[in-house]
Parts: C-alpha cells; sequence; structure tokens
C-alpha cells in the first residue's frame, strides 16, 4: 500500500509544473514562442533571386510608378522612397501618401531613416503584412537635412548606436534587416571595415556600401571607390551591393568584376534614364528619353503619382533635349496638372521625332553627368546646366530632403 501511496504521490507531482519554472504551453508566465525562423544572409538573397540589378532609395522619386518603370527594363531590386521612421510611426497620413507597392513589385525593401531603435521598430512594424522583403536602415544620406534630423550618414560615426538598432531590427521583425552605408572617411579604410563587421554581427542579412564619404557630393563628388568597395567584400560573408560610378550598362559588369559584389545598384543615372539595366545602349531594347517619359507617365495615373513628382521625374528624363528646346522646359515648368504635363512631355517627343529626322546629333542624356560635363560644353552651357538643375530642385516635392534621391537629386553623385 505504502508503495502504491507513493507511486501515486510521485505521478503527481510529475505531472506539475516545478516550483519557479515557467510553464512551455503558452500560459502568460511562459516564455514567448520564438519568431519563426526567418532566412537570413545569403539564404536571403537567394530566396529572392539573387538579384543583380538594383534601383537605389531615393526620396519622393522612387516610388511605385517609378519602380514599375525600372522593373520593366531590367531592374532585379528596388528600394522605397526613404521613410523618416519618426513620421512614419505617428502619422497614418505619412504613411498612406509615403508607401505603395503592389504584387508585382518585388522584391521590395522598405528604407527608414532614424536613430531610435525601438522608433524604426516601430515604424517597420506598420508596413502592411507580406508587402516587403527586408527593411533597409538609411546610413548613406549626406544632406545638410539629415545632419539636421541626426541620421543617414551622421550616424556613422556612431557605430554603436547602428549596431543597436540593427540588432533590435533582426531580433524583432520577421523578415531580414539591411543597411545602406557611405565610406566611414577617405584616410581610413579600416573604420568602413570594421563598421561592415559589426553590422554583420549585429545581424544585417544584406550590406549595400556607396563607394564615397558623406562630404563627396554636388561638386565635390569625385571618383566613386571600388578598390574600397572590394576590400568590404573580402571582408563579409553576407552579400554587399555596390553603389556609385554606375553611369552606363557597361559599368555594371565591370563593377561586378572589379569589387566582387553580388549586384551593383544605380540612383543618379537611372532616375534620368529607367532603362540603364536593359542593355547597352546599341540594345534595340533602348527607348528614346521622350518614349521612356510618355511610359513613365500613364504608370504615374495608373498609380496616382503624385503632381509634383511626375514633374521631377519629367525634368530629369528630359533633361538633355531640353538644353535645346528650352521653350518646352518653360512649358514643363509651368504645367499645372497631370493633362498640362502629358502635353508638354507629348509636344517634345514631336520636337525630338524631328531632331532624329533630320539627323540631330544632340544627346539622348546628360542629367547624370550635368556638373561635370555640362552639355556643350562653354561657359553659356555651364550657366544654363546649373539653371536646370535649380529648376529640378524648385520643382521636387518636399523640402531638400527631396531634391531627388535617398543622397538628393542636388547631389551629382552617383548614390
Amino acid at each position: 500500500v505504502t508503495t502504491t501511496i507513493l507511486g501515486d504521490l510521485l505521478t503527481l507531482v510529475a505531472s506539475l509544473p516545478f516550483l519557479g519554472l515557467p510553464q512551455m504551453s503558452g500560459g502568460e508566465d511562459a516564455s514567448p514562442a520564438p519568431v519563426a525562423e526567418k532566412l537570413r544572409g545569403r539564404a536571403f538573397w537567394e530566396a529572392i533571386g539573387s538579384p543583380k540589378l538594383v534601383c537605389a532609395p531615393m526620396v519622393d522619386q522612387s516610388e511605385l510608378a517609378f519602380r514599375m518603370l525600372c522593373r520593366r527594363y531590367g531592374t532585379e531590386l528596388c528600394y522605397t522612397p526613404m521613410l523618416h521612421s519618426r513620421m512614419f510611426s505617428s502619422q497614418p497620413k505619412y504613411r498612406k501618401e509615403q508607401f505603395s507597392t503592389c504584387p508585382e513589385d518585388r522584391p521590395l525593401f522598405a528604407q527608414f531613416c532614424g536613430d531610435d531603435p525601438a522608433t524604426v521598430l516601430a515604424a517597420a512594424r506598420l508596413l502592411p503584412a507580406g508587402s516587403v522583403d527586408a527593411v533597409d536602415l538609411n546610413c548613406g544620406c549626406p544632406q545638410g537635412i539629415a545632419r539636421k534630423g541626426h541620421y543617414g550618414a551622421f550616424l556613422l560615426s556612431e557605430p554603436d548606436l547602428i549596431e543597436g538598432i540593427v540588432r533590435k531590427l533582426d531580433q524583432e521583425l520577421s523578415f531580414p534587416a539591411t543597411v545602406k552605408m557611405r565610406l566611414v572617411n577617405a584616410n581610413e579604410l579600416q573604420d568602413s571595415l570594421n563598421l561592415a563587421s559589426r553590422l554583420e554581427a549585429a545581424g544585417a542579412s544584406v550590406l549595400c556600401l556607396h563607394g564615397r564619404t558623406k562630404e563627396m557630393k554636388g561638386q565635390s563628388t569625385g571618383p566613386c571607390d571600388w578598390d574600397a568597395i572590394a576590400a568590404v567584400k573580402r571582408r563579409v560573408g553576407i552579400p554587399l551591393i555596390a553603389n556609385g560610378g554606375i553611369q552606363k550598362f557597361e559599368d555594371v559588369e565591370r563593377c561586378l568584376l572589379h569589387t566582387g559584389c553580388d549586384a551593383v545598384m544605380s540612383s543618379e543615372a537611372l532616375l534620368e534614364n529607367p532603362a540603364l539595366f536593359a542593355g547597352p545602349a546599341s540594345s534595340s531594347r533602348k527607348p528614346f528619353q521622350d518614349d521612356l517619359a510618355l511610359e513613365y507617365m500613364g504608370l504615374a495615373k495608373l498609380y496616382s503619382t503624385p503632381h509634383k513628382q511626375i514633374k521631377a521625374h519629367m525634368f530629369h528624363f528630359l533633361y538633355a533635349g531640353l538644353q535645346l528646346h528650352t521653350d518646352l522646359r518653360a512649358q514643363l515648368g509651368q504645367a499645372k496638372g497631370f493633362d498640362e504635363l502629358h502635353a508638354a512631355a507629348t509636344a517634345f517627343r514631336e520636337r525630338r521625332i524631328e531632331d532624329r529626322a533630320k539627323g540631330s546629333s544632340w544627346p539622348d542624356t546628360g542629367w547624370y553627368l550635368r556638373y561635370r560635363e555640362p552639355l556643350g560644353g562653354d561657359e553659356k552651357k555651364k550657366r544654363k546646366a546649373a539653371e536646370m538643375a535649380s529648376t529640378i530642385a524648385a520643382s521636387a516635392p518636399s523640402e531638400k530632403v527631396a531634391r531627388g534621391t535617398e543622397e538628393s537629386v542636388a547631389e551629382a553623385a552617383e548614390n
């Protein structure tokens, strides 16, 4: 009997949770169930198709209509425009205006700027479920507004802060975290190598490195340092996207061979020519800039793109021809509403068809090189190029942050 009672007691004790230890069945005292294991690093990159041709995050310019146009011509991965994490997390109107996508818009990385881990995380969690493949932290914007707001490339001198944000995102989100950064400084490559290693250790699944420092912008751009990018590629084990120095399609393969990177990213060259990745200039797939402009307008109408964004794109697409046909530049600048913009773009196309019929050698592009090689080359042309850049800046959507790219249209750097 004693043995039977003792056995019953042991069975009863065995069925109860041990004192002081939480139950693991999901009760209030149980440890939270871990987030389903997500793909990271190389496995994640392969899962989204190992893209090689990437559209950069561009403030108010890499919106849905533009991304879809780029995808038609070879772009394999796109970033959203830079989203301000504090505004995205607290303002429903901002979220509605600044983020949109569609099922065909994949793979897609949503980029946020910010300096507070909890705020960036809160913003990322407000993205519609299943709408993006990863969230990217902006550590590349070199503009004055980023300095004032304490984000972008002005966080590069605070590696502990960046590392903390990345670790928070990696641990708390069900999708990967990535980082877009610039070289930390021009004189000490080791700082960039160390930061890249720390970000990988913190949980970044992909890095994108612009081979210039934050001081290298506008007319102080300078060449992109592909050697530095190659050194970082040798250091890290996660996919690395090379950013900078991509002017034409032929530069893509040169950059991949030189750096060993997994992909190349373009901003300013792609902003002028969304068909950049379609192949060499001689390719039969290459449309004229005036055709691209009208094709974009069809997408802009479909996706209800704001007027100011459409106008800014028109000035980028048609920059070269508008240096020749200045009357159409004025018409475009004064256009109000979609119909007037469309009429100006249509008139431009008719004019350029006439130019080509007459054998005109006037180039089809020129905005990317507007500082380094102004069209015509003389002082008059240089003044016109400066005036055109001012027109674009004035027509761009919001404040200086919206001058064209994540690193701003006003910046001549290939971002």
